[in-house]
């Protein structure tokens, strides 16, 4: 069964991307079946575990992403900050997998120790512009991309870049806040 929260987070997404005039390139994560139901991570004591982690996680990176561009007047391409939120995670689809049928319970793959999602999620976005009639501009692409490869903030947490853009910038920090407070909202049920 979905959770309510999780079609609500997918008609946000959708609902952005349409509005935004960017549903051709968002097509690509929407339409995998796993992005609905899978985790944002692989061990309980993680953000966003287990069925519907990932995209609860993506909705809230991107909400606070055009929340606060809009609350600081930022003058930055916001469909550059949506596609780099909604694909910033993307490669978790491959990093974690179930342990059983309900999607209860889940693991880290090969995948993660070998490639991990920072890789994966460039490698969905490059393989979604590749379905595009029109080519993206290569600054709008390496934009996007940038972001996506420093969403971690420095290399010991995994980015193979720090960020050097304020779409970059922003989408680190509000990664890291989703994060935060799935970690908070699990120490507070430990209490």
């Amino acid at each position: 069964m979905i959770q309510e929260d999780a079609l609500a987070a997918l008609d946000y997404l959708r609902n952005t991307a349409e509005n935004l005039g960017v549903s051709d390139m968002a097509s690509a994560i929407f339409l995998d079946q796993r992005f609905l139901v899978w985790s944002g991570s692989s061990k309980p004591q993680q953000h966003h575990y287990g069925k519907h982690g990932l995209i609860i996680h993506t909705s809230e990176v991107v909400k606070l992403c055009l929340l606060n561009a809009n609350a600081l007047g930022l003058q930055i391409d916001v469909k550059a900050l949506y596609l780099a939120a909604l694909y910033h995670d993307a490669g978790k689809m491959w990093d974690y997998q179930p342990i059983d049928v309900d999607l209860k319970d889940w693991e880290g793959t090969r995948h993660k120790r070998r490639i991990h999602h920072i890789t994966r999620s460039v490698l969905f976005f490059q393989e979604a512009e590749q379905l595009q009639k029109t080519p993206l501009d290569d600054e709008f692409r390496d934009e996007i991309i940038h972001a996506i490869l420093a969403h971690h903030g420095m290399r010991e947490w995994g980015s193979p870049v720090a960020p050097h853009t304020k779409i970059a910038w922003l989408l680190h920090l509000c990664d890291g806040i989703s994060a935060r407070m799935n970690d908070a909202d699990k120490l507070d049920r430990i209490k």
